[in-house]
């Protein structure tokens, strides 16, 4: 599968694989990219793998969640959408080149409000409410917020390798 048929199946466009399921509820994960595909970086990212380190923070929050996790996250950091891959490409060289571009703006707001999500999942999990902090990361804000990332940001791969 190339890259454009693996955002194009994010979006839930057909991409001429009939015996492929849809990816386009919000329970569904991206088919695995197809290895090492240099076509899916563009001015610097390399948006497979921005969409799987945002689909990793389920796990990631889970595990903290849950207290098996190594990890010593920090709510305020996390509140924050300008530390993370993406979020250094967004205010640097991709709002550069493609700020102007609705679907980047789309994209940008989505990311936003999936840290505010993310955070507030820790935040609640910090303050000792960890059935309220699952209920958030499995059934709240946060699910629809991390699909919206996911395809945001496969819309706006599929803007920019199309238009010309």
């Amino acid at each position: 599968m190339s890259a454009m048929n693996w955002f194009k199946r994010i979006l839930g466009q057909d991409t001429g694989a009939a015996s492929q399921p849809p990816a386009n509820t919000a329970t569904a994960t991206p088919a695995a990219p197809p290895p090492a595909d240099p076509s899916a970086e563009v001015a610097g990212l390399n948006f497979m793998t921005a969409i799987e380190a945002h689909i990793k923070w389920k796990s990631r929050l889970e595990s903290y969640v849950n207290g098996t996790s190594n990890e010593d996250l920090k709510a305020e950091v996390i509140y924050r959408d300008d530390q993370c891959l993406l979020g250094k490409w967004i205010y640097g060289t991709g709002g550069e080149r493609f700020g102007t571009i609705d679907a980047f703006g789309d994209m940008k707001g989505q990311h936003t409000l999936f840290h505010q999500c993310a955070g507030t999942v820790v935040e609640t999990a910090q303050a000792g409410r960890k059935e309220e902090a699952l209920r958030l990361l499995q059934y709240g804000d946060y699910v629809r917020a991390s699909e919206q990332v996911k395809r945001q940001l496969a819309k706006l791969y599929v803007r920019l390798n199309t238009s010309a």
